[in-house]
Parts: structure tokens; C-alpha cells; sequence
């Protein structure tokens, strides 16, 4: 007969604990889920619309602005930034870059990739946009194969192609020099 009772007491010992954990989880769940949320509001608050006429032309936030200036600050961020026109690549050609550098009249390209989708290659051409790249899509037919060809050009020197060539080699792309005919 004691055999029996410690089993009976066993089980019902375990259930009693098993029934005192729910009791607790379900407490804790209950506490994190009506605790506050930071930064949350849970009520919108209405926004009074404000009457134009009373404000007589001032404006609000003019205690806000700097003393000495009182533009807008958009005005302030606008006069700050200093346009600066970039030489494009035929006047850089112009220049007179090395003494020893003879132009023959000869111009070279470069083509960034050959590709049988339209849409590979206008990836690329996009690619190259995000490094500052203009880049043409021409599309070629030769022995029955159609090739969407990214190029890059002209240049009027050999050494502007290559060192574009090795800019975006270090890039990630496969480009090479062509020679235009």
C-alpha cells in the first residue's frame, strides 16, 4: 500500500508543478504584453490646423534660426554648395598632358562586355552608371549572331583608354581596348 501512495503523490507532485509553471508563463506573458512600448503612442493625437492669418506672414520657427541670418535654411544649405563644372573626356583630350605623346588620329574604345540578351547588357551599362560611367549599348549582327556590346568612348589616346581599362579591371569588370577604325 505504500507502494502505491509515493506513486500517487509522485504524479501528483509533478502536476501541481507543471500547473504552477503555466501559471507563471502566462503571468509573465501577460505583464510584456500591457507593459509600455517606448517611443510608441498608441493614440494618434489630432493636429489643430493652424490659421494663416493669425501668424500675420511670420514665421513660427524664427526664434530658431540664427541671429545673423535670417533666410530660410534652405536658402543657407543652397548658397553653401559650390558647382564646379567637370572637364568632359574630349577636353581633358585636348589638353597638352605629356610632350612626348603624339595623337594619330586614331581613337579607341572600350567594350565592357559582349552579350546575346539586351538585358545583360543594360545591367552592365547600369553598373557602370553607379561608378560614374556613361556607357553605349550597340547592337552588332555578325554571322547570324546578334551581340549587345557595351562600349565606352572614344578616347583619343591609347593611354586615356588603358588607364580607364585598369579602373574598371580593379572594378570587377572585364573590359578591353578597341581600337576604332
Amino acid at each position: 500500500m505504500a507502494m502505491t501512495q509515493n506513486k500517487s503523490s509522485f504524479w501528483l507532485g509533478t502536476m501541481v508543478g507543471v500547473l504552477i509553471g503555466c501559471v507563471a508563463c502566462a503571468a509573465v506573458a501577460l505583464f510584456i504584453t500591457n507593459a509600455p512600448i517606448p517611443f510608441v503612442e498608441k493614440v494618434q493625437k489630432q493636429s489643430t490646423p493652424v490659421d494663416a492669418a493669425a501668424l500675420d506672414g511670420k514665421d513660427p520657427n524664427g526664434a530658431l534660426y540664427d541671429a545673423a541670418s535670417r533666410g530660410t535654411p534652405a536658402d543657407d544649405a543652397l548658397s553653401a554648395i559650390k558647382t564646379v563644372q567637370a572637364p568632359t573626356a574630349h577636353e581633358r583630350a585636348q589638353e597638352p598632358n605629356n610632350a612626348a605623346e603624339i595623337t594619330t588620329g586614331e581613337s579607341y574604345s572600350i567594350q565592357a562586355g559582349a552579350f546575346r540578351n539586351a538585358k545583360d547588357a543594360e545591367k552592365i551599362r547600369t553598373d557602370l552608371a553607379f561608378i560614374a560611367l556613361e556607357a553605349d549599348v550597340v547592337k552588332s549582327t555578325d554571322a547570324g549572331i546578334t551581340l549587345y556590346r557595351v562600349f565606352l568612348g572614344p578616347f583619343d589616346t591609347a593611354r586615356e583608354a588603358n588607364e580607364l581599362q585598369q579602373r574598371l579591371t580593379s572594378n570587377g569588370f572585364d573590359a578591353m581596348v578597341v581600337k576604332n577604325k
